[in-house]
């Protein structure tokens, strides 16, 4: 009998384990990186299709969708129509992927919708109220701009869309921070009747922000870049940092944004909320020309000289008036 008991006993766990083998399901991990095409910055109020593609294995899987704040809910389809609100902010877009053979897969994105008005739009801060402007008869676009010594300059970046890159590449950008341009494309950017400053006028407008005292460009240009920077947000996030070294106190209205700059080598853009960097028509030898350059934890208002062709930076053409420069 003791015997006969051993044997049964085998045979019971045998079998209990053949039974929790059966029941063990294995699933597959999917083949395929899963996406969605987005723009990080669009309009607000925009209409956006968002179609989820990337899974080569399974064939068909089915795919959940959550969009931050606007539906919470989750939607079941490989593509869906969103409505974002009239109002700029940040929303996250989630999708799944899944099957019930394989493990899910996820993917999300953050996306940002901007109000490109003026006033009360996603850019706060800068000077533009009652400033004079003038329209760009190439895109209809209008900017503002202001007198200083004996140039008129345009107090904000140039946004013409022929040449130059965008920041993120997002289009809607170009109507809040203008874009980056080498030197080359510079010359041929800015409109009629305007034109991309050099040294001297760099000069003359750095006289003016020092009291009327002359001033190098080769000069530091001490404590000045204080004088034209002020707090500006983006969407209620500030955009120069905070330093105890620059006091913001927008004393002349040049509206001045650390727009960083693109390298075209990698096309990467670096530097933005740290860097304003604006090109001069004066060269440096044959393959580099001098910029003016506002650092966010410093006063100054610092001169360099950069890659004609590999960096692109922000533009501010000028506009000869009467009597010009001596």
């Amino acid at each position: 009998m003791k015997k006969i008991y051993i044997l049964l006993t085998i045979v019971a766990t045998i079998a209990a384990a053949t039974s929790c083998i059966k029941e063990t399901t294995t699933h597959q991990y999917m083949e395929g990186s899963l996406r969605f095409d987005v723009n990080t910055y669009i309009a607000a109020g925009s209409v956006v299709e968002f179609e989820a593609y990337g899974i080569t294995e399974p064939a068909d899987p089915h795919y959940k969708w959550v969009v931050s704040t606007i539906h919470t809910d989750t939607l079941l389809a490989d593509k869906i129509i969103v409505k974002f609100p009239d109002e700029p902010g940040t929303f996250t877009v989630k999708v799944l992927a899944f099957d019930p053979d394989y493990i899910s897969s996820t993917h999300s994105e953050t996306l940002v919708t901007v109000d490109t008005s003026r006033v009360n739009g996603s850019l706060q801060g800068p000077g533009y109220a009652g400033q004079n402007h003038f329209t760009d008869e190439r895109d209809g676009r209008a900017y503002c701009y202001s007198t200083f010594g004996n140039l008129n300059w345009m107090t904000e970046n140039l946004a013409w869309e022929e040449a130059g890159s965008v920041f993120t590449n997002s289009p809607i950008l170009n109507h809040v921070f203008g874009r980056h341009y080498t030197w080359d494309e510079a010359h041929r950017a800015c409109p009629a009747g305007w034109r991309l400053p050099d040294n001297r006028d760099w000069e003359d407008l750095g006289r003016v922000l020092n009291g009327g005292s002359p001033i190098t460009f080769e000069e530091e240009w001490d404590g000045l870049a204080s004088k034209v920077t002020q707090e500006v947000y983006f969407n209620g996030d500030r955009l120069w940092p905070f330093s105890v070294n620059n006091s913001h106190s927008a004393e002349f209205s040049w509206n001045p944004l650390p727009c960083g700059y693109f390298q075209t080598a990698d096309s990467q853009f670096l530097g933005f909320g740290d860097y304003g960097m604006w090109w001069s028509a004066t060269e440096r030898g044959s393959e580099d020309a001098y910029y003016r350059y506002i650092y966010w934890d410093s006063a100054d208002f610092k001169p360099d000289y950069a890659s004609r062709s590999s960096i692109a930076m922000s533009v501010r053409c000028v506009q000869d008036i009467a009597g010009g420069r001596n």
